[in-house]
C-alpha cells in the first residue's frame, strides 16, 4: 500500500491503518473465535454486563470493526480505484489495552482493481466481508443482523459524507450502496437507508440510524447520537 494515498485531506481516513509491524495484530479469523470474544467483552464492558447483555454488547464491539475497517476501505477504492480483496483471513487487527478493536492491518498482496462504477461490484469485497462477519458476530451474541448492518451503514454514510467535503465525484459511488433497495441480483441490500435525514422540532435536519445499536439497555452507555427511537429525549 503506499502511503500518498492517504496524503493532506485524506489523512483522517487511514489513521486507524497499521502500516507496520511494530504494533502486534491477531488475525480477524482468531478474533471471531467464541473463547476469544468472550473474554474481549469480559475484558471492555466487565463481569457486571458479560454475558447478560451479550446482545448489546456485541453490537457496540461490532462499531470498532466498522470504524476500523471502512474508512480505508472506501477511500483506497474511490480515490485510489484499488481495493484489498477483504477475505478474512487476509484482515488483522490490533487491540486496545481495554480490549476493544484498535487499527486494521491488511494483507497488501491482496490488492485488486475497483474500476467499476456499479456500487455493488465495486464494493463486493466489502460487502461479502461485512455479511461474514456480521452473520458470525448475529450467531454469537444473539443479535439482529439488521442492528449491525446498520451500523455498518452509520459509519458508510459518515466517510461518504466526509469524502463528499473532499471530493464530491469519488463519493456519488460510494452512495449507491445506501441509496438502492435491492441488489442487481434482486437481492434486498442490507444497507438501504441505514441513515435517514429527518425534520427536527427545530426546522432542523435530523440525522437518524434506520435500527437502533441497542445501546440504550445499558444506562451507562445510554443512547446514541442518532438513536432512532421515537421517546428519546
Amino acid at each position: 500500500m503506499n502511503r500518498e494515498w492517504f496524503d493532506g485531506p485524506l489523512a483522517g481516513f487511514a489513521r486507524t491503518l497499521v502500516l507496520d509491524n511494530a504494533r502486534p495484530v491477531i488475525p480477524l479469523p482468531e478474533l471471531l473465535r467464541e473463547k476469544i470474544l468472550d473474554r474481549l467483552l469480559l475484558q471492555v464492558y466487565g463481569p457486571e454486563l458479560m454475558p447478560d447483555k451479550l446482545p448489546v454488547l456485541v453490537s457496540q464491539w461490532f462499531k470498532f470493526y466498522a470504524m476500523q475497517l471502512i474508512p480505508p476501505v472506501i477511500v483506497a477504492s474511490l480515490v485510489q480505484g484499488v481495493s484489498w480483496t477483504l477475505r478474512l483471513d487476509q484482515l488483522a487487527f490490533a487491540l486496545h489495552e481495554r480490549g476493544f478493536l484498535d487499527g486494521v492491518k491488511f494483507e497488501s498482496a491482496g490488492l485488486v482493481a475497483s474500476p467499476s462504477d456499479e456500487p455493488f461490484e465495486r464494493f463486493a469485497p466489502l460487502l461479502e466481508n461485512l455479511q461474514q462477519v456480521i452473520e458470525q458476530l448475529s450467531a454469537y451474541g444473539s443479535v439482529a443482523p439488521g442492528v449491525l448492518w446498520s451500523s455498518a451503514g452509520d459509519y458508510l454514510e459518515t466517510c461518504l459524507r466526509q469524502l463528499a467535503q473532499i471530493n464530491g465525484a469519488s463519493a456519488q459511488i460510494g452512495y449507491g450502496l445506501l441509496r438502492e433497495r435491492l441488489r442487481p441480483d434482486g437481492r434486498r441490500n442490507p444497507l438501504f437507508k441505514a441513515i435517514i435525514y429527518i425534520e427536527g422540532p427545530d426546522g432542523q435536519s435530523v440525522r437518524q440510524r434506520r435500527s437502533c445499536c441497542l445501546s440504550h439497555q445499558v444506562a451507562w452507555v445510554g443512547r446514541c447520537e442518532h438513536c432512532p427511537l421515537t421517546d428519546r429525549a
